[in-house]
């Protein structure tokens, strides 16, 4: 409707080289300088000047804050906290637990296994997860121990790396001191 009461005899004519020069560009330089977009993303990684130094933000990346880098996420969720991280999500771990049947309060590996092997994370990560999360060392996982593991399956999931040792603030209360 707009476009009704427009004289298009007034526009001034198409320039061809104008729009082959900006055709050439769409299709070439733009796609070069996409392609170095990721190089220049991991050049400034490598070499820390994607990171924001100096003034307030000094010290910040390495020290034990809350908003250190990364600071609660993935492993380092409920870093100084006083509930147990791992607590917030108990009750649905405790089910997963309870179908498994535990005898005397404990599930066999094999049992574990099970309900492990639907994260579909490889086997090698599930075996990491099984030795940070068996704290007491007897080849069994009780009920806490599960919640642990389960936990710690869900920040594989999310993408978060899984520490070489279990980190103090998610031993389970109850094998602190182990």
């Amino acid at each position: 409707e707009n476009l009704a009461n427009h004289d298009f005899t007034k526009f001034r004519v198409l320039d061809k080289k104008l729009l082959e020069r900006v055709d050439k560009m769409l299709a070439e330089d733009i796609a070069k300088l996409m392609a170095m977009v990721p190089i220049e993303e991991q050049m400034s990684k490598n070499d820390g000047s994607d990171r924001i130094e100096g003034g307030a933000f000094s010290g910040v990346m390495d020290s034990q804050t809350p908003f250190m880098y990364k600071g609660g996420e993935g492993i380092n969720a409920g870093v100084g906290e006083v509930e147990w991280i791992v607590a917030k999500d108990r009750y649905k771990y405790d089910e997963k637990f309870d179908a498994l049947n535990p005898i005397d309060g404990k599930v066999t590996g094999a049992a574990a296994k099970s309900e492990m092997i639907k994260s579909k994370l490889p086997n090698n990560v599930l075996g990491k997860i099984w030795k940070l999360s068996d704290v007491d060392k007897d080849g069994m996982l009780d009920a806490d121990e599960f919640a642990l593991a389960m936990h710690l399956m869900n920040i594989k999931l999310d993408g978060n790396d899984l520490p070489s040792e279990l980190p103090a603030h998610l031993v389970p209360p109850s094998k602190r001191g182990f």
